[in-house]
């Protein structure tokens, strides 16, 4: 189920909420590791890996009104490709472009985690994705 976000201006006041102590590029890796392990996940049909890197609110986008485990409904996220592109990171909020699709993420205490996935742009809105959390 695709799933329309306006996860960059959700992002926004997030990124306001000031740095962590680690350098910019430091947090960009990390976050680009992350990124990466869930496409990896979603790709190699490792529905568990998958949901264990997202947010609580992501899980519960992914699996919506269906009956289906994030597990089984997170290998119907939509990614293409595993390649790293552009990464910006806002203080405790991350986007980074793995293949053709872009992915959002949240920092939280135990580590950067997935908020929004399998998403592309959109001319009439800022991104649409297949799970938003």
């Amino acid at each position: 189920m695709r799933v329309r976000t306006l996860a960059a201006a959700a992002l926004a006041p997030l990124a306001l909420s000031g740095l962590v102590a680690c350098t910019p590029s430091a947090r960009s890796d990390d976050a680009s590791r992350v990124a990466v392990r869930f496409a990896a996940a979603v790709a190699g049909r490792e529905g568990s890996q998958a949901c264990s890197l997202l947010t609580q609110k992501a899980r519960e986008s992914v699996t919506g009104a269906t009956n289906a485990t994030c597990a089984a409904a997170v290998l119907n996220v939509q990614e293409r490709g595993t390649g790293v592109g552009q990464v910006e990171v806002w203080g405790d909020a991350a986007q980074v472009q793995v293949g053709t699709d872009v992915v959002f993420l949240l920092h939280l205490p135990d580590g950067w985690h997935v908020s929004a996935a399998g998403c592309v742009p959109q001319p009439s809105a800022p991104y649409k994705c297949d799970v938003d959390g």
